[in-house]
């Protein structure tokens, strides 16, 4: 069994764009049925409701993966540091 210090870096995953999306198109449809949503005459559609919170909660996630991370490999640096530091300083108390 292997003891690794640190993570090695996954290669990258393959992201394909859809080649005839138009976010426009989706925008203004979404645009559409918020408004006809805030009509009396609506009926409650659970799949709208479904991919209205996807949407939001996706737009939400993508805007934080990459900060954590980031921050995820410095943080074990600086605790890898900071339990070096402690060990060598009690060695260096322990020799004088």
């Amino acid at each position: 069994m292997k003891v690794v210090m640190f993570k090695r870096p996954k290669p990258k995953k393959f992201n394909f764009k859809t080649r005839y999306w138009n976010p426009e198109e989706e925008e203004r449809q979404r645009i559409k049925n918020r408004a006809e949503r805030q009509k009396e005459d609506y009926n409650f559609d659970a799949k709208e409701f479904k991919e209205e919170l996807k949407y939001r909660w996706n737009l939400h996630r993508e805007s934080q993966t990459s900060f954590n991370k980031t921050y995820t490999s410095v943080n074990r640096l600086l605790l890898f540091s900071l339990i070096a530091a402690v060990i060598i300083g009690i060695m260096m108390y322990m020799n004088s």
